[in-house]
């Protein structure tokens, strides 16, 4: 009978669609060391850089590297624009995983996130957000992001910068950065009102809510990508 409800659930949902890490591109900073960074701008005084040093997953993370030359203060940007594919009302999440080297007198390390209307123009977001990990690697995320009226694109930064002071540094590894819809909860409803078997297989604990929320988050997921 669970065999039964699985091959209804498979059927309906068309799962084995691959996971999306939504609109963004090289999320894991991959290529050759000495090939552009396909998706992503290094920017600022001391901009980041590729480096096959260490990673979270794959060949390749991005390091920040920043130290003072005297009392002066020195800031590297990692930045990439999304120009569509985002929808207004809905719930997103940013991940994205560090290792800190270093986090010295006055360093610090910021994350923000832009919404960006059809032609480019900036819609409000969350502002620059601190960030600290450890010196393992480390899950960041800021959920509850809901993009506004209006907003088709979405502009992610990452701001690396040192204070005006004498021996000020810091270093910090970064990678696997997702950007993706968090809340599901209304295409769920809606399949279950569609697919009474699956929503009665759940009812009986044939089948877990969560397996048919994935799905769900699957198939949505790929119509998005389209």
């Amino acid at each position: 009978m669970k065999l039964f409800y699985y091959s209804i659930l498979f059927l309906s949902l068309h799962l084995g669609f691959p996971k999306i890490h939504a609109a963004l591109i090289n999320h894991g900073f991959e290529g050759t060391k000495e090939g552009p960074l396909a998706g992503w701008q290094c920017a600022s005084i001391q901009p980041p850089t590729r480096s096959d040093k260490v990673s979270h997953k794959g060949s390749f993370s991005i390091h920040s590297k920043l130290v003072n030359k005297g009392p002066f203060p020195t800031e590297g940007h990692l930045i990439q624009v999304v120009e569509k594919g985002i929808m207004e009302g809905e719930k997103y999440a940013l991940s994205f995983w560090i290792k800190e080297v270093d986090f010295g007198v006055s360093y610090v390390q910021e994350t923000m996130v832009s919404w960006l209307s059809e032609t480019g123009e900036p819609l409000g977001g969350t502002g620059l957000k601190p960030f600290k990990g450890k010196s393992e690697w480390t899950r960041i995320s800021i959920n509850d992001l809901i993009a506004p009226a209006g907003a088709q694109g979405v502009k992610l930064m990452f701001r690396f910068v040192t204070g005006a002071v004498e021996g000020g540094s810091g270093e910090i590894f970064l990678d696997d950065v997702a950007f993706e819809r968090s809340d599901y909860e209304k295409e769920y409803h809606a399949f279950l009102k569609a697919n009474p078997a699956v929503a009665q297989a759940i009812e009986k604990g044939l089948i877990s809510k969560e397996k048919v929320l994935e799905g769900v988050k699957s198939q949505e997921k790929e119509r998005e990508r389209h």
